[in-house]
């Protein structure tokens, strides 16, 4: 019994003695190893990390091979015991193999020059192949059957297996299209109208996409979700260093008309207008056109207008002139005709882009009174209470005025 006593205290002081060696002089033999590049006088927070996981498993390995040098064992002692460091082994093998996995990642998010592609996704199936080998061979040990036998043992689960791991099967091939494919990466901008989502990805995983919403809240959408539900991705614009203006304004469709010789002095006093004008009357002289020479020729005040506001549009700094410049109508709607201003901004911020929106379509409104053209709206009430004002005059003339 005092044998016993004794071998079982020299191999839990072994365990103890390796621990405390791997804990305070491993460090140096890691940073030796695999971080010989990094000053020798600062302790990195890998070396400890890795380290730490080591200092685990090492002792494990000391004390099983130390138990044979314990022949005053009992045989069922020193099976339980072997069994006990064989299990302990591979749970911190796999511990040390999830930390290196982690540190790969860290490493490869800051020093890789796509800052913006995510691993983590592929670095989370890492781990778990990681976990079922090491589960395996626990079992393989428990048993004391070969880790193939196992394997094979599993072919009869595997149905209720691939039930239980359905989510992380669709999450591990969404995660390896939108990877390779480069459809979705760390900064982007993306929407997703049917869940109200707008923001910033800050995180790709294998089960979920973290986004920031502008208001700051945050959002997780299952990966699989951006295979089969369909979102936009904003990169490509700020990639391009412009953004697109695309919107129109509605016209009283019985304001377009003719030009006219009196339409024509006033237009001529607009700088940029007189100019589309020249260019309509390919060097004629105003003063030599008639009216009917407008009508003739199909020029309208909405054609002279539409040419002035892409002359203008092409003269403002902040928007870009190498890309497309349209001003067109569109189909006619109940709410007048709409004409669209299709362009690019040179900025592609958003207080920027939305200043230079509002400064266009407010002098456009402003404008179109000089070309003879109405801005459409629906009548307000204030529109029924001048119409009804007149009325209402007549009325009280015809009665003798108020009583």
């Amino acid at each position: 019994m005092l044998s016993v006593s004794v071998s079982l205290l020299l191999l839990i002081m072994a365990g103890m003695v390796t621990h405390l060696i791997c804990k305070f002089f491993i460090v140096k033999v890691i940073r030796k190893v695999f971080f010989s590049s990094h000053k020798q006088g600062v302790p990195l927070d890998k070396d400890v990390r890795l380290s730490q996981k080591l200092s685990n498993f090492v002792p494990v390995i000391v004390v099983y091979n130390f138990l044979q040098f314990m022949p005053g064992l009992p045989e069922n002692l020193k099976v339980a015991i072997q069994t006990i460091c064989g299990i302990l082994f591979f749970v911190y093998l796999s511990i040390f193999f999830n930390e290196v996995l982690e540190i790969v990642n860290n490493s490869y998010s800051r020093k890789s020059k796509r800052k913006n592609h995510s691993i983590k996704g592929y670095i989370q199936i890492g781990k778990i192949l990681v976990h079922i080998i090491a589960a395996i061979m626990i079992l393989a040990i428990m048993s004391n059957k070969s880790p193939a036998i196992i394997i094979s043992s599993l072919g009869a689960v595997a149905a209720v297996l691939m039930l239980i791991f359905q989510h992380t099967l669709l999450s591990l091939v969404a995660n390896i299209q939108l990877s390779s494919n480069d459809v979705l990466q760390l900064g982007d901008w993306i929407e997703m109208p049917d869940r109200n989502i707008s923001g910033e990805v800050i995180d790709i995983a294998l089960h979920t996409i973290t986004i920031r919403n502008w208001d700051n809240t945050i959002s997780r959408i299952p990966t699989k979700n951006f295979l089969t539900e369909t979102y936009t991705n904003w990169q490509a614009m700020f990639s391009s260093g412009a953004r697109r203006i695309m919107r129109s304004f509605y016209l009283d469709q019985k304001s377009i008309t003719f030009v006219n010789q009196e339409m024509l002095q006033a237009m001529s006093q607009i700088r940029i207008a007189s100019e589309s004008i020249t260019e309509l009357l390919d060097g004629r002289d105003i003063s030599a056109v008639g009216d009917r020479w407008f009508m003739e020729n199909g020029i309208t005040n909405l054609m002279v207008f539409r040419k002035f506001l892409t002359a203008w549009l092409a003269q403002r700094e902040d928007i870009k002139k190498e890309m497309y410049i349209v001003v067109r109508p569109l189909k006619p709607s109940p709410d007048g005709l709409p004409v669209e201003i299709y362009c690019f901004t040179s900025s592609i911020f958003w207080a920027d882009y939305e200043n230079t929106q509002a400064a266009i379509f407010e002098y456009i409104y402003a404008m179109a009174r000089y070309f003879e053209l109405q801005i459409y709206q629906h009548p307000a009430g204030s529109d029924f209470a001048r119409l009804a004002q007149p009325r209402a005059e007549s009325t009280d003339a015809r009665s003798g005025g108020p009583q």
